[in-house]
């Protein structure tokens, strides 16, 4: 039996402030750069700390 693995890399970006409702998210590489932009103006303003999350996706199945 083999198992063919696909790796689709990166597929969202996600931010999220601990402290209050700031959140960003995204799918794009310009997406992301546009929300590291934000996530730096929301933490300068408020010195809040954000998470800020990148979410990758692999496949795994049987060939025949």
């Amino acid at each position: 039996m083999a198992i063919e693995v696909k790796r689709y890399g990166v597929i969202h970006y996600v931010a999220q402030c601990d402290e209050c409702h700031f959140y960003e998210a995204g799918i794009t590489e310009s997406q992301r750069d546009a929300i590291r932009y934000q996530v730096r103006k929301h933490v300068e303003k408020t010195g809040h700390a954000v998470n800020v999350e990148s979410g990758s996706s692999t496949t795994y199945r049987k060939v025949p």
